[in-house]
Order: structure tokens, then C-alpha cells, then sequence
């Protein structure tokens, strides 16, 4: 672990994040100094399922991934996390192992936060007690709906659906770099890398263009209209 040391946009990040809104300069203060920054490379485990949990963290910059392992040694991606998100709140406000993995997706940089810590900091602030309870709640939503796509949608639907979210902000035509390989887009989509390459071809009349990690959309308007149509 580095010494906790956070530059002007890591502390953007923590005051936009859904977990830190409501706290004063001083619980932020007191949040950042007694944690810890940890740095991993891609594949690194953030923690692993079974160890106890003290921690919880959030992203500072990167995507994590959390996974569990099954009896015939395969892994199944449950969740992913980016930056400005936090994880493994429930587990570290129990003190109790974590039930699932969590690993680095891309070069990763989190902020540990001790859970006993942010527990007496919700007791002595509603306000932040709430945010937690939203930030829980959200990521709960979040899994339910990311259960329903991959069950009701297609895989044109969803991959559709993806490309959109990493575009927000974008100007038109949309130009951005995918946030991970495209092995773990299939395994976050829920299919076979090859089938995930077909179904970017099949995007193609769509307006959307693959050039190795780099994607453009020339109309974001033309593809959310092809997902409201399906």
C-alpha cells in the first residue's frame, strides 16, 4: 500500500462519488488520512473471496471486476466497477469474509477505507448514513437490471447498450477507447469472445467502427433508436 496521497482530481472524484457526497471537509480529511491508496496492475486481485474483510474501497481510477470461482475452477464476472464507484461496503461493515474476488480489469487505483472507520462516521452523520444506504441500494439495482438484459436482450442489444455508456460525454461522431480488452467485454456481456466480434460487425450498419481498442459511433441518436426498436 502507498501513502495516501491524492492529487486535485482524486479528491473531484471522492466528492462527486455516490459513497463521500454528503461528508464535511473534515470527515473527508479524516477518511483520506487513515486510509491507504493501493495501485495494481491489470489481473492483480484487489482481494480474494474467503479473507476477512476490513476494507472497502473506491476506485480512484480504472475498472475492477468482482468474480466468483466455481467447483470446476471457471470464474463467473458478476459485477464491474469504475472509476468514482466503490465496492465491498457490506462485507467490511460486518467484518465478515468477502463472498466473492475482486481483480484489477485494467491498471487500478483505489482508496482503502477502514470499515469500522466509516461505520462510526455514519453513526455521527445521517446525511451520510443515507448516501451509503443509496450506494448499496444502487449497486443491488444496478445487478438486478444487469441480470435482466443478459436474460430479456440480445447480444446486439447489450453490446449496444455498453458502447453507448462508455460514449457519455462524447461529441459527435463519438470517438473513445474501450475501457478493457474484449475478452472481458464478451465475459461482461455474457458471451464467447467470437460471438462478440460478429456482433460488432453486425453494428457496423449502425454507425458504429472497431479499430483495435478504439471505437467511434458516428450517431449515438441511431443506435439508441435501433435498441428502442428491438
Amino acid at each position: 500500500m502507498d501513502a495516501p496521497l491524492l492529487n486535485g482530481q482524486d479528491r473531484h472524484i471522492l466528492k462527486k462519488s455516490v459513497l463521500c457526497a454528503a461528508m464535511t471537509d473534515e470527515e473527508m480529511s479524516s477518511l483520506v488520512t487513515r486510509g491507504s491508496i493501493i495501485t495494481l496492475e491489470r489481473s492483480e486481485y484487489l482481494f480474494e473471496r474467503g479473507t476477512r474483510a476490513k476494507n472497502l474501497f473506491l476506485i480512484l481510477d480504472g475498472w475492477a471486476q468482482i468474480t466468483r470461482e466455481e467447483r470446476d475452477g471457471s470464474q463467473t464476472l458478476i459485477a464491474t466497477f469504475r472509476t468514482g464507484e466503490s465496492l465491498a461496503e457490506a462485507p467490511a461493515f460486518l467484518g465478515r469474509p468477502y463472498p466473492v474476488s475482486a481483480q484489477a480489469m485494467t491498471p487500478l487505483r483505489v482508496l482503502a477505507i477502514n470499515g469500522e472507520m466509516m461505520l462510526t462516521l455514519i453513526q455521527g452523520n445521517r446525511d451520510v448514513l443515507a448516501q451509503t444506504l443509496a450506494s448499496v441500494y444502487g449497486k443491488l439495482h444496478e445487478l438486478v437490471d444487469n441480470v435482466e438484459w443478459l436474460k430479456s436482450r440480445t447480444l446486439r442489444e447489450r453490446l449496444a447498450k455498453f458502447l453507448l455508456e462508455q460514449a457519455k460525454g462524447n461529441d459527435k461522431p463519438s470517438t473513445f477507447t474501450l475501457p478493457f480488452s474484449k475478452s472481458l467485454i464478451a465475459a461482461k456481456l455474457g458471451t464467447s469472445p467470437q460471438q462478440l466480434s460478429r456482433t460488432f460487425s453486425e453494428l457496423q450498419k449502425f454507425g458504429v467502427q472497431i479499430d483495435g481498442q478504439v471505437a467511434q459511433i458516428a450517431d449515438k441518436d441511431r443506435l439508441r433508436e435501433m435498441l428502442q426498436k428491438d
